[in-house]
């Protein structure tokens, strides 16, 4: 039974590593594959700038993150510079957190 699972593992391995099928993926994957980026990183930082920690609700207009967000997005269209943008989203988040 141990050696079923070992010789799956080898076998999906060696059809993938040997010449016997193309290691060129087709063109329509490799444009698919352009939008995973952008995919990704919108999962990750649109729940992070709109959730409202405390309650996990959908903030609007009474959060800070929201227009720090704002801010770095302008920022970043305007300079072209990471560090810039990290530099100004910090900060207005910082001072929108103090005010608010």
């Amino acid at each position: 039974m141990p050696s079923i699972p070992k010789s799956f593992f080898f076998s999906t391995r060696f059809i993938i590593l040997s010449n016997g099928i193309s290691n060129r993926p087709p063109p329509w994957l490799v444009n698919a594959l352009g939008f995973v980026p952008f995919a990704v990183l919108t999962a990750i930082i649109v729940p992070a700038i709109l959730l409202d920690p405390a309650d996990q609700t959908i903030a609007l207009w009474d959060n800070p993150r929201l227009f720090a967000a704002a801010l770095a997005i302008i920022a970043a269209l305007v300079t072209r510079q990471m560090i810039t943008t990290i530099g100004v989203g910090l900060v207005a988040l910082w001072i929108l957190q103090w005010a608010m």
